[in-house]
């Protein structure tokens, strides 16, 4: 198990394991599910934040200063 930014995980993106060491390559076509479905969930989450107008994020933003 791995956290990283949504807009950083796509086809192709490589992460060092926290407790190896060990590269990672998370690719689309791989047989791992987590690995699925990191890709899968990544996209869907910059999907959702796409659809959010902007003027509702620079307000949220905002408010936690």
């Amino acid at each position: 198990m791995f956290r990283d930014r949504a807009q950083r995980v796509r086809d192709g993106y490589q992460v060092n394991c926290e407790h190896c060491s060990g590269l990672l390559t998370l690719n689309r076509d791989s047989e791992d599910p987590f690995i699925r479905r990191a890709l899968r969930t990544a996209k869907e989450i910059r999907a959702a934040m796409e659809a959010v107008p902007v003027t509702t994020r620079v307000d949220a933003s905002t408010r936690s200063m």
